[in-house]
């Protein structure tokens, strides 16, 4: 019954703000969230990948997406820090994005893999925010190697 009401709450914020990317600006109003940054989807990605792609930086019912991850650890980091690591997350972000949103059979990136990546990073930033740098290095160079 809880899916339904969430359905029907969706929808009904879609067609009354207008589209899903307004309806995320006020959720994020709402909760005093704000977006960390403003990512584009790539015009070389078929229909379903830019789907995909959107639902990696957006997330869903069941997941955090990369820009809400993004602010959270901005959040924590330092004000001299944080337009570098803005970069590089953006950076990362798209990189990783970009192969989870391919099909299953051909991607080399799955969701565990984004669980545990997500999970490293709020991780560092909550605890041990010095490391960030450190932090995003690290999974640039693991998605490297998966990815070569």
């Amino acid at each position: 019954m809880r899916f339904i009401y969430l359905g029907i709450a969706i929808f009904l914020s879609v067609q009354i703000i207008g589209s899903p990317s307004h309806a995320n600006e006020a959720q994020a109003a709402l909760t005093g969230r704000t977006t960390a940054y403003r990512y584009e989807i790539p015009e070389s990605l078929t229909p379903e990948e830019k789907s995909w792609f959107k639902t990696f930086q957006e997330g869903n019912v069941l997941a955090m997406g990369w820009q809400e991850i993004t602010t959270e650890i901005l959040a924590r980091t330092s004000p001299d820090k944080r337009q570098e690591q803005r970069i590089a997350l953006e950076s990362l972000g798209r990189k990783i994005g970009m192969e989870w949103c391919r099909q299953n059979r051909v991607r080399k990136v799955n969701t565990s893999m984004l669980q545990e990546w997500g999970g490293v990073l709020r991780k560092t930033a909550k605890k041990n925010p010095q490391q960030l740098a450190q932090a995003i290095t690290y999974i640039n160079q693991e998605l490297d190697a998966v990815l070569d």
